[in-house]
């Protein structure tokens, strides 16, 4: 079996197909992924970034695909459209500075330090801004757990800690131990502060506690942003070299910030520096496409019940200002390589007889914030009551022939069960996350469906290598996450 095909062969597996071919799972190979590949990763996709002509050519397609393939528009059309609200900072023309005790620190954009607001504002302007330090900013009650303790932060900015607290007590981890929780998201981060009324947010980058390096974020702020939940004047990631500056002033370092706010007695701080910023922002609504198709079920009693089937189509776009000629961001991995395995298995779906009706839908903007997914959770083209799970799949392994298969959550609800299940008859061990300090689960388009009640996987392919690879997937894995190398 080819080393795509045993990824792909695992979903169709997953409902237990009767086949009207006798093996539809055989129209799934590397080939004919690796081709849809090739087409989505091109750089005439211009990276594919949402609501651009790069992304609306890889929308063409994969309605093509759909359509070739055989199935069923969705709601009489594949395409479903999105009003998006993009943000741009103008680099040129905003400027921050973050002045202590010992005079202002030395902030490099994009290198050390990214900015920009969400206040969907065209000026923002903030002066001489108290920064307190919140430690991991946590309100946990079913833990007992509060980083604020009733402190008045409002129209302050706050500077978080990545991750979630690691607390151990009476032998037992509090929050998830090794695997990040969604408290230990920096999204959650900025949401906390929106809710206290503070004026901004600044999270503190480690690769540790990020499980990434700063260049995957470090443009966030000359990158188009799209809205949020939250609106604040002022959002930023600062590296582990700028924290151990503010952190000297306060008279201890970046572990002994760590160190202090892994503690039930933390309260929040203030760090003695300042923060200065003018922002000015082009605003702009912008169109971004879901793109969806069905293969009917054939059991009456089931056929209103909807497993769907989900993988991000658009990347990072381009990026003119970028200091190497590789300007583009092609996405192979991320994901046209997700697309191309979920067209693969509804080539397969459409020769076999599915009992229940599967979905097979490609969204946008899952980088902006799982745009894409939430808007289709939230106006569905079906009654939400009638998806009964949620399969995704985001930037799946390709390195070599694994004999375990991972689905992230698989401990949160009883699709899991069914995974292991069919794994085992596929002569697969089922396991994890694989990297569970990164919070997956949290990051990708399947918790758009789960945070609606609908049971969700985020499926991979596991690390236990039949074949020595030679290198390392993980650290291969990051370097080339989110750059123009993928």
């Amino acid at each position: 079996m080819s080393r795509h095909s045993a990824f792909a062969l695992l979903m169709v597996a997953a409902l237990g197909l009767p086949a009207c071919t006798s093996d539809p799972g055989a129209l799934i190979t590397a080939d004919g992924i690796m081709a849809d590949v090739s087409v989505l990763a091109a750089d005439s996709m211009e990276g594919r970034g949402a609501g651009t002509p790069g992304e609306a050519r890889a929308v063409a397609y994969i309605a093509r695909r759909l359509e070739q393939i055989g199935l069923e528009p969705v709601a009489g059309s594949y395409l479903l459209p999105i009003e998006l609200v993009g943000m741009q900072k103008d680099v040129a023309k905003s400027s921050l500075t973050i002045r202590g005790p010992q005079g202002a620190i030395p902030l490099e954009n994009d290198r050390n330090v990214t900015y920009w607001s969400t206040a969907e504002e065209p000026v923002v302007d903030l002066r001489n801004v108290p920064v307190v330090f919140v430690g991991y900013g946590v309100e946990a009650p079913e833990h007992g757990w509060d980083d604020f303790k009733g402190a008045d932060v409002r129209g302050k900015v706050l500077l978080f800690l990545n991750n979630d607290p690691p607390v151990v007590e009476n032998g037992d981890t509090l929050f998830g131990g090794e695997a990040r929780t969604y408290y230990g998201r920096w999204t959650y981060k900025f949401e906390q502060a929106q809710k206290h009324g503070a004026a901004g947010a600044i999270v503190v980058h480690t690769t540790q506690s990020a499980s990434y390096g700063f260049s995957v974020i470090g443009n966030t702020g000359s990158r188009q942003i799209w809205q949020r939940t939250y609106q604040l004047d002022f959002l930023s990631w600062i590296d582990s070299t700028l924290t151990e500056r503010i952190a000297a002033s306060m008279g201890t370092n970046l572990t002994g910030l760590f160190e202090s706010a892994a503690q039930r007695d933390f309260r929040p701080r203030d760090t003695g520096y300042r923060l200065t910023t003018h922002i000015e922002t082009a605003i702009e609504q912008v169109q971004a496409t879901n793109v969806a198709g069905v293969v009917r079920g054939s059991d009456p009693a089931l056929a209103d019940q909807y497993v769907v089937f989900t993988a991000h189509h658009d990347h990072l776009g381009m990026n003119p200002d970028a200091p190497t000629d590789d300007k583009i961001f092609n996405g192979a991995q991320d994901n046209a390589l997700g697309v191309a395995a979920i067209l693969a298995a509804a080539d397969a779906f459409a020769n076999a007889d599915p009992r229940r009706s599967i979905m097979f839908v490609s969204v946008t903007a899952e980088e902006g914030g799982l745009l894409g997914s939430s808007r289709f959770v939230a106006n569905p083209p079906l009654p939400l009551r009638q998806i009964v799970a949620n399969f995704n799949v985001d930037s799946p392994q390709s390195y070599g022939i694994t004999r375990d298969a991972a689905a992230i959550g698989i401990d949160m609800s009883t699709l899991g069960t069914t995974f292991s299940t069919v794994a085992e008859e596929q002569g697969l061990r089922p396991a994890g996350d694989p990297n569970p300090n990164a919070g997956s689960f949290y990051r990708s388009d399947q918790v758009s469906f789960a945070k609606a009640g609908v049971p969700a996987l985020y499926l991979q392919a596991g690390k236990d290598y039949v074949d020595s690879l030679g290198f390392d997937p993980a650290e291969f894995r990051l370097r080339h996450y989110h750059q123009v190398s993928d």
